[in-house]
């Protein structure tokens, strides 16, 4: 595993990012509910690629109200479950498989354990969903991807929301669904190289992409050195 020490949601974390996928997409890989290659990896490879041609982040944020209030409450939801789980956490920067193909940002690192916080601060009745029926298969990819990359045992999710009960729920690591998603990643990453490769042969968007390059070699000099 290799640490990128950025900051999340800062420009160098979205530079590290460019054109790599990431844990929270993971289910637009590997498919949840039948844990098969995902139709919607074709289209999210093309993201990614475009990403790297044009150096700029293309993803999109849904109900930005309810996320930014989300991360307005991140630091209150992080002290709570740090005073009633008897657990301290610490920031984590951008998280990288050791062959750099792969990332995830966990929200928090768990000290003293192989593990990792994801923090929720949903709309009240997303909170209600999450504390009746739980968080759904949709978050099984992202966490045991996490759990890959960042070479960890298992993951809290926690939600949060000050006028309702919290609630949390601790994934561990699964081998079996690893070795599934192991193998949707390295058919992703096939068919990304493969789109790229057809993309820069147009020699177009050669001048963005060294750009870019650089960028991201930059980055992961200072890991490299520091190492």
């Amino acid at each position: 595993m290799i640490e990128i020490p950025v900051e999340q949601g800062s420009g160098d974390w979205v530079m590290a990012r460019l054109g790599i996928p990431t844990a929270g997409n993971a289910h637009k890989i590997l498919t949840p509910a039948t844990r098969k290659y995902s139709k919607q990896a074709r289209g999210y490879a093309f993201r990614l690629v475009a990403e790297k041609l044009l150096n700029e982040s293309l993803g999109t944020i849904d109900h930005l109200e309810w996320v930014a209030r989300g991360k307005e409450m991140e630091p209150y939801a992080v002290r709570m479950f740090e005073a009633t789980e008897g657990y301290e956490t610490a920031p984590v920067g951008f998280l990288l498989t050791d062959d750099r193909r792969v990332g995830g940002t966990p929200d928090r690192r768990i000290k003293g354990e192989a593990a990792f916080l994801e923090v929720k601060c949903p709309a009240p009745w997303v909170q209600l969903e999450y504390l009746i029926d739980g968080f759904g298969a949709d978050y099984m990819a992202q966490v045991q991807c996490q759990i890959h990359v960042g070479e960890a045992e298992w993951v809290g999710r926690y939600a949060f929301h000050p006028k309702m009960p919290p609630t949390l729920q601790k994934t561990y690591r699964d081998e079996l669904y690893i070795h599934e998603l192991k193998n949707a990643l390295d058919q992703f990453c096939t068919e990304l190289a493969e789109i790229e490769e057809k993309a820069r042969s147009t020699g177009f968007f050669e001048e963005r992409i060294v750009a870019g390059q650089l960028g991201i070699d930059e980055l992961l000099s200072g890991v490299d050195d520091a190492l």
